[in-house]
């Protein structure tokens, strides 16, 4: 299974191949040992969307499953600087964008391991 989540966070698979292992309901998976998330994962998630290589969409999608199921979980060393990054972007499903600088800033936190507030 944890095979299937690694791709899924490279964007190696989309969020329908995804679900066709998983099932359609990735909020209620049971038996999975979460794929462990760290601050390079986000970065490399930001740096595909802002080369065009993923749409605004899988990003949205990309964040969504990450954040909010159980299919993943935060390196507890760099939690805080990719928690206050991943509430910036779950924004963009509502509408929000950023700026390049802006983005450029979320990477530097990640790089940094620091709290991000734009």
């Amino acid at each position: 299974m944890n095979t299937i989540l690694n791709k899924y966070k490279r964007f190696d698979v989309s969020l329908q191949e995804l679900k066709s292992v998983l099932g359609e309901g990735l909020y209620n998976v049971a038996d999975i040992t979460p794929e462990k998330v760290v601050a390079a994962d986000v970065v490399y998630a930001i740096k595909q969307y802002l080369s065009k290589a993923v749409t605004l969409s899988e990003l949205v999608d990309w964040v969504n499953v990450v954040w909010f199921t159980e299919l993943y979980e935060y390196d507890t060393k760099e939690e805080n600087a990719i928690a206050s990054v991943m509430a910036l972007l779950e924004t963009l499903d509502e509408g929000i964008d950023f700026t390049d600088d802006e983005y450029a800033q979320m990477i530097e936190c990640l790089e940094t391991n620091t709290e991000c507030e734009l």
